[in-house]
């Protein structure tokens, strides 16, 4: 194989390793999105752990 069809090839085979990385973010994304649409419509609800306190943020040693 001549120096220049490898460099091809790495290049070609990078690129399409980044593509497939992308999509599987999308695909893992989108099951978590769905995942929680169908547990909100069975009656599911999100808390957040975020506490606010009424003192306006400032603690007192």
């Amino acid at each position: 194989m001549t120096k220049l069809k490898y460099i091809a090839l790495a290049l070609v085979t990078i690129a399409t390793v980044n593509f497939l990385t992308g999509c599987a973010l999308l695909v893992v994304g989108g099951a978590g999105a769905a995942g929680g649409y169908y547990a909100a419509k069975h009656g599911y609800t999100v808390q957040s752990p975020v506490k606010k306190t009424s003192g306006g943020g400032q603690q007192q040693n």
